[in-house]
């Protein structure tokens, strides 16, 4: 009885354990980007890119037709940004952080990637935010 007790006790433990993927709101991902460091002038585009790239789902994962894979809310790519024993790891992330609620690491992440690249190194920026009605955040402050 004991031993079924312990094994029970050892799933339950492991459940709770785990991180919940999340979908973001519009207001609850502008709230958290500004927090971590986003200027609020650029939020508009910001949460374009996370509605485009991730429909603001934290466990969004894609497969690429090179053979990489993007992560996350921001689809960060694991060829050059984080570790799955595919590429380089210049975020020096595992990508399966990637795919949690907690999108600090995310975000900084992702803001790494920007000040190298911009916004182009998204295809959902480039092609659905770009030069087009960014959604409106004020409301959220």
């Amino acid at each position: 009885m004991m031993k079924v007790f312990s094994t029970v006790l050892l799933a339950i433990i492991a459940c709770c354990a785990v991180t919940e993927a999340k979908t973001f709101g519009k207001c609850e991902l502008a709230k958290a980007l500004a927090n971590n460091g986003i200027a609020k002038a650029s939020l508009p585009d910001w949460v374009c890119l996370v509605q485009n790239e991730s429909a603001f789902s934290t466990s969004a994962t894609n497969k690429n037709k090179n053979g990489s894979t993007d992560y996350g809310i921001f689809q960060i790519n694991n060829k050059y940004w984080c570790d799955s024993g595919y590429g380089s790891n210049d975020c020096k992330i595992a990508c399966k952080n990637l795919l949690n609620d907690d999108i600090t690491d995310d975000i900084k992440c992702a803001k790494l990637i920007h000040k190298r690249h911009g916004f182009n190194a998204w295809y959902g920026w480039k092609n659905h935010c770009n030069g087009k009605k960014l959604p409106n955040v004020s409301s959220c402050f």
